[in-house]
Order: C-alpha cells, then structure tokens, then sequence
C-alpha cells in the first residue's frame, strides 16, 4: 500500500511538466521588468492564470481490479467512489495540462562572447489538493531553477529543468494539443500540479531533473545537439537503490522554417541509466548463503517531425525502451518490472513503445487539435502466465484521443477539449463459482476501461 500511495504522488507528478511547457511557449513574450541599468542586469517575467471545469465519466476500474490503484483511472480504492452501475462520474475544477505558474529570469551580456541567464519558476494548482481537505491545501513548487551560461561556443545549463529525453515529444503535444487545454487529468483524487495532456498515451514525461547538460551553438542556424548527466532516479520498491553513475541523456533538433508560419521541426532523444541492488542468494548445492550484486540498465530512443504549413499543422513523434511506464521513466508502477516476481534478482525492465499524432487548424484567431497516441507494454518472462486463475491481468496498451477547440483574443484564450481514454488489458481466468456444475471451466474475460473527460476554461498569459 505504501508503494501504491507513493506512485500516486508520482503519477500526479507527471502533471507537473506543464508548469515549464510555458517556458517553452512561443506564443507570448516575456514582460521586461528592468532593461539593464547601471549593472547590466535585464530583469522580466512571464507566466499564466487559468481555471478548468473538468467532468469525467465512464467505467470504473474492470472486476477484480478495483484495488490496483497502479492500473487505469480512478486511483482511489474507495467503493463510495463508484455509482451504483459501476461508473464514474466526477467533477471538479482545476489548473489545465499547464498549470498557473510565474517565473523571474536575470539576464545580463557580462563579456562579449558569454551571456547569463537564470530562471525561477513556481507552478501553482488552483484546487485543493484533495476534496475532502478542509482549508487552502494545495500544490505550489518552484520547476524550472537553473542558471544558463551561454557564447558563440554553445551553452551550458546548471540547475533543475526538463530532461532531454521525450522532451521533444511532450513540446509537440503541448503547441499542438493541449497548451491551453486539459486532455487527460492524471488524476482526480489527489491533484498536484497540472494535467497530463496525452503523456501515458503517446507520450512520455521527460522529468524534471537536477542536471548540468551543454548545447552546441546552431549550426546553420537550425541544426543543434544537447547532451548531459541527470540526477538517477532509483526502484527502491524492487530494492534497486544503488546509483553508480549518473543518468544520461541527450537530444538533437533541427528547426528550419523559411517564413513564418512555414517550416519543419525534427528531433531525436536518448536516455540511459543502471540501478544496482546487493541479493542474499542460497547455493543450491551447498545451501550457503552469500550476498551478491545485481543491476538493470534502463535505455529509451525517441524521435518526432512536425511540419507548419500556414494554417495547417501536423506532427508525430514516439518512443520505445526500457525502465519506464507509460508515464515515467523509473516508476514504483509495478508494471514496470514483473507482476510475478519473487526476487529482485530476478527483475528485469518491460519493454515499452508509444506514439502520437497531431493535427491542428487554424481559422483566424481559433484553432481545432485532434490527436489520437497509444502507449503499449510487453510481456516479460517474470509475468504470471496469462492462465493463471484469478490473476491481476497485465495492462498491455493505453489509448487516447483527444480534440479542442481554442480561441484567442489579446492574452486571453479560451478552450473546450475532450479526451478518450482506454485502458486494454491481458485476459483474465476467473475461477467458476461456487455451486457450478462439476466440470465447469474458468471464466475468460477481457477486462478493459473506457473514460471520457471533457474539460472547459480560460488563460490568462503574460
């Protein structure tokens, strides 16, 4: 249960990404503070307010999963939390996928070829944390703190920020679903930060991580490589806490457009990482017990194109590796190992694939967003064969499709977006109940469930 509510506040946290998807957005200017003066220092600010009503409904979590708060929507175990039929239906206000937030950046050209640049951000939830809470309870953190130390030979990032791997991937979902949106909520029980978007399906959340990464300078003026060491997250749930070495990560970008509005976006990104644990292992022979060492490398390769074409817009990105869910790299999500395992030595990550579509039409100052991603896992060794009576079954995809409509007058927009949500599971072998006749063989059943959400606010940016 102590994982269970641990992955929880993770899987919340994943919502927090969009707190620094602002910082990412074009589609306003920071507001200049103090433009230079005797230090030299430009001092400005930029960030949003907004407000969302989101209604969700659909089925509850199938039978004989209600329990497993790590699986499909509605992570309370609560049976008040389902109607009578089995269904959900709740409502409750909220941030959207990008939460309000306010950031400060110091910036000041200190040599010829060297410019400095910090960043402070704090996102803030506008809700109360839980509904049940009496008071002001709520989410507040500071995302994006990091220095940036930049010339004609690159730049260097020191601090906390996004990691470089689906980086890519979450900035195509934001400008072309859900920067002014909601999609899916991540979470209703507990909320946090923002909202997930399409992130666990399609897309992944690249993480906010200490880091120190170095960027080459433009080539070309549209071709640019980043590389650099994360701050390792651990597994401690399956007692892989030990951290050798730190996280890597990089990710190369191509941004080419010709005139504005016109052109084409590409990356790639990579990550990779091992967590080690120390086993006490008995010698079938000799029945001496001895410790030895364990490890599991984690390693993810993803990628995306999008094209601009006037009023038109089209991406696609995806990924595949190992060591993540469809949220997280390096979850307490059981899912993320075996449902099966015995021992820790035994472990080994589940292979994981996603990917996500985009479209958006631009009609004046209003735009439609249609997406449509699926996250998808493999079976590992480790797993309970699928026969098994009575077996949790294995979540083996999550689905998702989304679409929005957003207008926009000055620093206002409005929006209005639905998202579908699908969660497809391994069959499930129920035992016969009691008092079928004699002979009467397991029950097969294919557990799944459907959610849909439909969320409506405004934004406020600067």
């Amino acid at each position: 249960m102590k994982a269970s509510k641990q992955l929880r506040n993770i899987l919340a946290a994943v919502s927090l990404s969009a707190a620094a998807l602002a910082s990412a957005s074009t589609a306003h200017a920071e507001v200049k503070l103090l433009d230079g003066g005797p230090t030299g220092w430009t001092i400005s600010t930029d960030g949003r307010v907004n407000a969302f009503v989101s209604h969700v409904w659909g089925d509850n979590r199938p039978a004989g999963l209600e329990s497993l708060n790590w699986v499909g929507f509605n992570e309370s175990t609560d049976d008040a939390a389902a109607t009578v039929d089995n269904k959900l239906n709740r409502t409750r206000v909220r941030s959207g996928y990008v939460p309000s937030n306010f950031a400060l950046m110091a910036s000041k050209q200190a040599y010829p070829d060297l410019k400095l640049l910090a960043r402070v951000e704090i996102g803030i939830q506008i809700t109360t944390n839980n509904p049940s809470s009496v008071g002001d309870h709520t989410w507040m953190e500071p995302r994006d703190t990091y220095l940036d130390l930049s010339g004609r030979w690159g730049g260097v990032r020191a601090g906390r920020a996004f990691g470089l791997f689906g980086r890519g991937n979450l900035y195509m979902n934001y400008e072309l679903g859900h920067a002014y949106g909601l999609g899916f909520p991540c979470s209703y029980d507990s909320i946090f930060g923002g909202a997930c978007g399409h992130v666990g399906f399609g897309t992944i959340y690249p993480d906010h991580r200490a880091q120190i990464t170095y960027s080459t300078p433009k080539f070309g003026d549209v071709f640019q490589i980043s590389a650099g060491v994360f701050d390792p997250r651990t597994v401690p749930t399956k007692g892989f806490v030990q951290t050798p070495y730190p996280r890597v990560e990089g990710e190369a970008n191509l941004d080419y457009h010709w005139k504005k509005g016109w052109g084409v976006k590409a990356w790639a990104n990579g990550m990779w990482q091992k967590v080690s644990t120390t086993g006490s292992v008995v010698d079938p022979t000799t029945m001496v017990v001895s410790k030895q060492a364990f490890s599991l490398t984690a390693s993810g390769f993803g990628g995306g194109v999008q094209g601009d074409l006037g009023p038109i817009q089209l991406g696609a990105t995806g990924h595949t590796g190992k060591g993540m869910d469809g949220f997280l790299v390096f979850t307490f999500n059981p899912i993320l190992v075996g449902l099966a395992l015995k021992a820790a030595y035994l472990a080994e990550f589940r292979p994981t694939h996603a990917f996500l579509v985009h479209a958006v039409g631009h009609i004046a100052d209003g735009w439609i967003s249609v997406g449509y991603g699926k996250t998808l896992f493999d079976r590992v060794g480790s797993d309970a064969p699928i026969t098994t009576l009575d077996a949790a079954p294995l979540i083996r995809s999550q689905t998702g499709i989304s679409t929005g409509v957003y207008y926009r007058f000055g620093q206002v927009v409005l929006g209005v977006d639905y998202f579908r949500a699908q969660y497809d599971f391994d069959q499930r072998y129920v035992t016969p109940p009691a008092g079928a006749p004699a002979g009467t063989t397991a029950a097969i059943v294919k557990p799944k469930q459907t959610v849909n959400v439909v969320n409506a606010g405004v934004t406020l940016e600067w």
